[in-house]
């Protein structure tokens, strides 16, 4: 069961890609693929300082599982935004999911140090 909830963010990917506009999608696995292996090295990072539970310890919650629910908000904004803007340029795309990915990254870390 831990091995199944370790890795149950990788059924984003394809929900991601049947959602997304086919000029997007490249754009769109980057920025799924970029995510998950970014929780995952922020949860080590955190895991490694001895601190699973965050440097405040207000949270019982474990680092990764944090990631997990903080990265699944991002995601289910960034495929919301992706739908509802089909006619996105490539740059402005990538803009936007670098933006997006830049914005969950520093969400998650100050979710995961709390």
């Amino acid at each position: 069961m831990g091995f199944i909830l370790q890795y149950i963010d990788l059924l984003w990917l394809p929900l991601g890609l049947l959602t997304m506009h086919k000029q997007h999608r490249g754009w769109a696995i980057g920025f799924f693929i970029g995510c998950m292996l970014m929780m995952r090295l922020q949860a080590e990072l955190m895991i490694s300082t001895g601190y699973d539970n965050g440097f405040l310890g207000l949270l019982e919650m474990g680092a990764h599982r944090r990631g997990q629910i903080t990265y699944s908000i991002f995601y289910v904004i960034y495929i919301a935004l992706a739908v509802y803007s089909p006619g996105t340029k490539g740059p402005i795309f990538m803009a936007a999911s670098i933006s997006i990915f830049f914005a969950a990254l520093f969400t998650s870390m100050i979710v995961m140090l709390i």
